[in-house]
């Protein structure tokens, strides 16, 4: 495909060209920056307006072939190729005037690109043009050249503004990736382009259509994602050489070794290849040196010296050199630091050093710690080949897990030599399994049997082991009393660290369930501060964040979801797969938790087709809220498929967000309009939350049945302000007596709490069910503000169409039931299927339209349907 390169993020920068320009009291301007980063673009882009206001613009290029050549730059406003010395003068004076003619009152524009390659007789052009004022000047000069002083002279007599361009940011580069590329690009490319590129723009473009080209970088569930390691275009090989130069052997090595090592502290570098050659590169621009913790580090002035040299110089030299830079790393005062203990691994993979698994596996446990799965299961791969045994296998289990590649890591389980280990081992790798058939293959009762088993064959040293085990499953099946009575006791300090990490995420979500939101953040805090020392739990992190976000939400503390989702995504910022997808969800369903619907549909939507094949069902997870999101946003079809989608996915060891998935099939019911049959599958999903001891949810089931106008629950919400903690099962009490009692000055105060609280759709619905009160007792003007502020809270939602909210914002005199009716006609449904919908007979639902068309007028069921779209 052929790729369009928009001109993004220079907005200020034109403006800055644009208004040196035009200024009477400048000469011109000089646009400075790093070849690749867009000068030449930018200059033309900002010269073509000058253009159309009326401005003549002639526009010369400066070039190391034309500098050889007296005015080669201006060959364009030569006259004849042969001249004198005496006739020279009159020349300089024919390309001045011929760069400066323009009809009377038309300024004129000479551009310059490359500047720094002019002769010196161009240059003097340039100064005469300066002088003279005969025309604005503008020139383009790339850092780090040596610049000729006759071009120096062209601006120390003159009035020149200067703009240093920069590279251009992430952000930038992602915007111009997505314009480019016409869709939308997985984060994880665009970290990876902007880190390879450094926002180089001509880089970034030679880069990405030779990875369009060869299908590494190509659309895939709806995003454009990478895989694979880039390949240098030759073109842009070509280029990076010529700007590299010829390397010397000494210097050659100073490039190889940064190659495969960056950063190299300046004095270990020194060792390995001598601080003559490292001055060499850095006269030569290679290198640059930065100021760190006292020291200073060594990097390659740009990531494509590195990725070129990697291709280029041979693999042996390569290897030496890894070899080389590990053991010099070895030698560091912070050699046994996580980072450094995993950069001294992978270097010594690829390396000519003999393999060791005990750092190998070291290194794999400190890539789990960091979040890095892919490392970690290379890293474990290599420990298991050289030697690690049974916990190489372990790591390398978990790598793949976390992935979401839950038949691998459940076949390496199954694959672990068993010889020779302790009865701590077998109970340990049965559990092991258990997880990974829990979480990676959707089979709870697979697990169990492996819980079992374990229990069967543990011994007193082992017990609270089993409990950790049995905590986390019943957590995982909606059963927070049972899951709470087998972690009652439990000390997470002295369980192994996955097991102390899956035991909290359990506690978490049973405590949040049952609506004990205190103990849920007490669990949540101990547990985080114990996996955060711990090397291959810590990945683990995330997923008690998640659910200590959701007892948050369901108890009502908006603000605190919001708080920890933003720490989660600040931590992952630059940390890439899995982990950083899962604080993108977490935003995501906080967003939709708090009614923040734009924001939340954009984030979960990505984590959606990122999470495509995903065995973890992380996926399916949080498809539930996307679809509730687009149902609250009116959008029925999309909510629809979604919703097919979260069945079709159904991932059996979820059993604590079935409510969840209940209640965002409530949502695309009572988007579609079927208002009676939302309020019956929300009281269904309560009164199963009930039944399982998910006291929390029972909360969130019934408020969402009284925000579609169901008032018969304040008896069991009154019961239920006892037994859970929090601001929200308060409210929703009130809520719903208001709604009962038709107190419509109490739903308009509730609507306020909501607003304080955070949950704006539960306010949105509050202040239009208080519109409608209102209206019934005629009371027009106060009905009036209570469905305007509706209607400004749901903008703020980014567009929130709930039923409350059409229903308060329709004039038409229907009935509830008239209204749903006239709903579901309008979504194509005939009377039957209205009827099947509804649990209603034909009969029933012909009459009801009978009277709605004669309230209304209307001659037929297609310009009823319509009035209520209206």
């Amino acid at each position: 495909m052929r790729l369009t390169w928009p001109l993004i993020g220079r907005s200020q920068e034109m403006a800055v060209i644009e208004s040196a320009i035009s200024d009477r009291g400048t000469a011109g301007i000089i646009v400075w920056g790093a070849a690749g980063v867009g000068k030449s673009r930018v200059a033309r882009e900002a010269l073509a307006a000058s253009a159309a206001g009326g401005s003549v613009v002639r526009w010369a290029v400066g070039s190391a072939s034309a500098r050889s050549l007296p005015l080669g730059a201006f060959a364009p406003w030569l006259a004849p190729p042969e001249f004198s010395n005496s006739q020279l003068v009159q020349l300089v004076r024919d390309v001045i005037e011929s760069l400066t003619a323009a009809a009377s009152g038309t300024s004129v524009i000479v551009a310059v690109d490359d500047a720094h390659l002019l002769d010196d007789l161009s240059a003097f052009v340039l100064h005469q043009i300066v002088a003279r004022r005969a025309a604005k000047v503008l020139l383009t000069i790339r850092s780090g050249e040596p610049i000729p002083v006759a071009v120096q002279d062209v601006w120390r007599n003159g009035n020149f503004e200067r703009l240093d361009l920069q590279p251009l940011s992430a952000e930038e580069t992602s915007t111009l990736l997505a314009a480019a590329l016409d869709g939308r690009v997985d984060p994880i490319a665009i970290q990876r382009l902007w880190k390879l590129t450094r926002g180089n723009a001509l880089y970034l473009r030679n880069i990405v259509e030779q990875e369009v080209f060869d299908g590494r970088l190509a659309q895939r569930h709806g995003y454009w994602q990478w895989t694979g390691e880039p390949v240098v275009p030759p073109n842009l090989a070509e280029l990076i050489e010529s700007r590299m130069g010829t390397l010397p052997g000494a210097v050659g090595d100073v490039v190889d070794a940064l190659a495969v090592g960056e950063p190299i502290e300046l004095a270990m570098l020194s060792r390995i290849v001598g601080p003559e050659a490292i001055e060499d590169a850095d006269v030569r621009g290679l290198i640059t040196l930065e100021k760190v913790d006292g020291g200073v580090e060594v990097r390659l002035a740009h990531p494509l010296y590195g990725e070129l040299r990697r291709k280029r110089v041979a693999a042996t030299r390569l290897r030496r050199l890894r070899g080389r830079v590990a053991a010099e790393l070895a030698k560091s005062a912070d050699r046994d630091e996580v980072r450094m203990v995993v950069r001294r691994a992978v270097l010594s993979i690829d390396s000519d050093l003999t393999p060791d698994p005990e750092l190998l596996l070291k290194a794999a446990e400190g890539a789990m710690f960091l979040a890095d799965a892919p490392l970690a299961d290379r890293l474990a791969d290599a420990a298991i080949r050289a030697g690690g045994g049974f916990a190489a296998y372990n790591v390398r289990a978990f790598a793949l897990a976390w992935q979401g590649r839950g038949e691998e890591a459940d076949a390496l389980v199954a694959a672990t030599p068993i010889e020779g280990l302790t009865e701590e081992d077998h109970v340990y790798l049965l559990g092991h399994r258990g997880f990974g058939k829990l979480w990676g293959l959707a089979d709870p009762d697979g697990a169990k049997r492996m819980f079992d088993e374990a229990a069967r064959v543990a011994t007193e040293s082992t017990h609270s082991w089993i409990k950790a085990y049995m905590t986390t499953y019943w957590a995982s099946m909606a059963k927070p009393e049972m899951a709470m009575e087998f972690g009652r006791g439990l000390d997470l300090a002295k369980l192994p660290a996955i097991l102390s990490s899956a035991a909290t995420w359990g506690l978490v979500v049973a405590h949040g369930d049952a609506g004990r939101v205190a103990e849920a953040d007490r669990v949540a805090d101990v547990g985080n501060a114990y996996a955060v020392r711990m090397g291959t739990a810590a990945h683990m992190r995330l997923l008690i964040v998640d659910r200590h976000v959701g007892a948050l939400l369901q108890c009502g503390r908006l603000g605190d979801a919001t708080a920890m989702a933003e720490q989660a995504r600040r931590q992952t910022a630059d940390v890439p797969g899995v982990a950083q997808l899962l604080s993108t969800a977490i935003g995501g369903r906080t967003a939709a938790g708090s009614g923040r619907l734009d924001e939340a549909k954009s984030l979960l939507t990505t984590v959606a087709e990122l999470f495509t094949g995903d065995s973890n069902g992380f996926r399916y997870r949080y498809l539930i809220p996307l679809t509730t999101a687009l149902a609250m946003s009116g959008l029925t079809e999309e909510a629809s498929a979604a919703l097919g989608a979260v069945d079709a996915e159904h991932h059996r060891s979820y059993g604590f967000v079935e409510y969840e998935r209940e209640l965002a099939r409530a949502w695309v019911a009572g988007c579609q309009g079927a208002v009676s049959e939302a309020i019956a599958i929300a009281a269904a999903a309560a009164e199963k939350s009930r039944a399982n001891g998910q006291f929390a949810a029972e909360v969130v089931c019934l408020q969402t049945a009284t925000q579609f106008g169901d008032g018969s629950t304040a008896d069991r919400l009154d019961e239920l302000t006892k037994v859970v903690e929090g601001p929200r099962v308060g409210t929703a009490a009130r809520f719903v007596k208001a709604l009962a009692t038709g107190s419509a000055d109490e739903l308009a105060s509730v609507s306020e709490e909501y607003e304080k609280m955070g949950d704006l759709v539960a306010a949105l619905d509050a202040a239009a069910l208080a519109a409608i009160a209102y209206r019934r007792k005629d009371l027009r003007g106060t009905a009036l503000i209570c469905s305007t502020r509706a209607e400004a809270l749901a903008k703020r939602c980014g567009g929130a169409s709930t039923p409350a909210l059409r229903q308060a914002s329709t004039r038409l005199p229907f009935t509830a039931r008239e209204q749903e009716i006239v709903a579901l006609l309008g979504e194509g449904l005939s009377s039957r299927a209205v009827a099947e919908r509804l649990t209603l007979s034909v009969r029933t639902v012909e009459g009801h339209i009978y009277r709605a068309m004669a309230k209304t007028g209307v001659s037929s069921r297609e310009e009823l349907a319509a009035l209520l779209r209206q």
